[in-house]
């Protein structure tokens, strides 16, 4: 990992906590080593959980929406992940069996207000649902995005850019 790499994950960490994101505690940067320590968190990836098929619709709707409220945090703050998959969320079940989720991998993650680039976001998640969860992927994206809009205060401009993301990508998907 390149040194602008580190400290670029480390920066956009540290701005996701900020902005209420749930994410690992991070605990020491060493640069030279290019090592980044943070918090060990005892839960599974959301892919691991859904292809599991254990919760009801009912549960599996509660759990995209608070994936939603993580989401519309990062996004309306200005921080755009850049690999937002099912795999870089994590689900932690407490002893009163509510589910917290917690993003990671912030690796590719930028500042930006752009709708275009929240879009993009939107677009590798619906992608992720359909490829990792193809049965219910497109139940499970469309609840999320229910309540992204319900959440986001500049979800239009991003839905009206996802459409057009989302054109792009079948277009290139029919070319290739």
């Amino acid at each position: 990992m390149t040194l602008s790499r580190v400290r670029g994950e480390v920066k956009s960490l540290l701005k996701a906590r900020k902005l209420g994101v749930s994410t690992p505690a991070l605990y020491h940067v060493d640069i030279d080593a290019s090592a980044i320590i943070m918090e060990h968190i005892n839960g599974k990836s959301v892919k691991a959980m859904l292809r599991e098929d254990v919760l009801e619709d009912a549960t599996a709707i509660l759990l995209m929406q608070a994936i939603a409220e993580q989401i519309v945090k990062l996004h309306d703050g200005g921080l755009v992940h850049g690999d937002l998959t099912t795999s870089n969320m994590l689900v932690v079940v407490d002893p009163g069996n509510t589910m917290k989720i917690l993003i990671i991998d912030f690796g590719l993650s930028y500042n930006s207000t752009f709708p275009e680039d929240k879009a993009v976001d939107l677009y590798v998640l619906e992608r992720a649902f359909a490829s990792a969860h193809a049965e219910k992927g497109a139940q499970y994206f469309e609840a999320f995005m229910d309540a992204y809009k319900k959440k986001s205060r500049f979800w239009s401009s991003t839905f009206n850019r996802f459409a057009e993301v989302r054109m792009r990508g079948r277009k290139r998907a029919m070319i290739g």
